[in-house]
């Protein structure tokens, strides 16, 4: 029989695959701005944002997840994903200091 502290230990490991999960997809999401970048591709891509929404709402139906709350959350990880692109892309190459 499980205990309450068992299903919280189980939770908190669930948490830290949850948070581990997202660090290695914003680390994807870095090196797609670099791409874009190099290739001068826009930052926005309208299409890809509107595939990421649809695939997880059928995965969150799947799965027996409200499809609000992934809604929501995929808000907030598009949101900050295209801050992180925003901030690579927008920042100029460091230019070598001239020499005197």
């Amino acid at each position: 029989m499980n205990t309450l502290d068992s299903f919280r230990r189980e939770i908190d490991l669930l948490d830290a695959q949850i948070i581990e999960a997202l660090g290695q997809r914003f680390e994807v999401c870095r090196k797609i701005a670099h791409f874009k970048k190099e290739q001068t591709i826009p930052m926005m891509q309208y299409g890809r944002i509107d595939a990421v929404r649809r695939r997880n709402l059928l995965l969150s139906l799947q799965h027996g997840v409200s499809p609000d709350l992934i809604s929501e959350l995929y808000r907030l990880i598009i949101d900050e994903t295209c801050r992180m692109e925003d901030a690579i892309i927008d920042t100029e190459e460091q230019k070598p200091a001239e020499a005197a």
